[in-house]
């Protein structure tokens, strides 16, 4: 299955920027690290999807995504 790989590529490379927004001034680092840690564990999800209901596992998966990233956006947009 490539889009299961593509997925966890992808949701590494956003992890990795997500770690890049902690390097701003002026910014709450625990707030970002916990993000990123959460997207971190989001991986393993990806491997074990739940039969008889795959795509709203997976909807479920990119809200829980979205929630991370939309933390560390609103951290970010504090200091703006």
């Amino acid at each position: 299955m490539a889009s299961r790989r593509d997925l966890k590529k992808n949701i590494y490379y956003i992890a990795d920027e997500l770690l890049l927004a902690a390097l701003v001034e002026g910014v709450n680092r625990e707030v970002i690290f916990e993000a990123v840690c959460n997207v971190y564990d989001l991986i393993p999800r990806i491997s074990h999807t739940q039969p008889g209901n795959v795509k709203g596992y997976y909807k479920k998966l990119y809200e829980d995504l979205d929630k991370e990233i939309q933390a560390v956006s609103d951290e970010l947009n504090k200091i703006a």
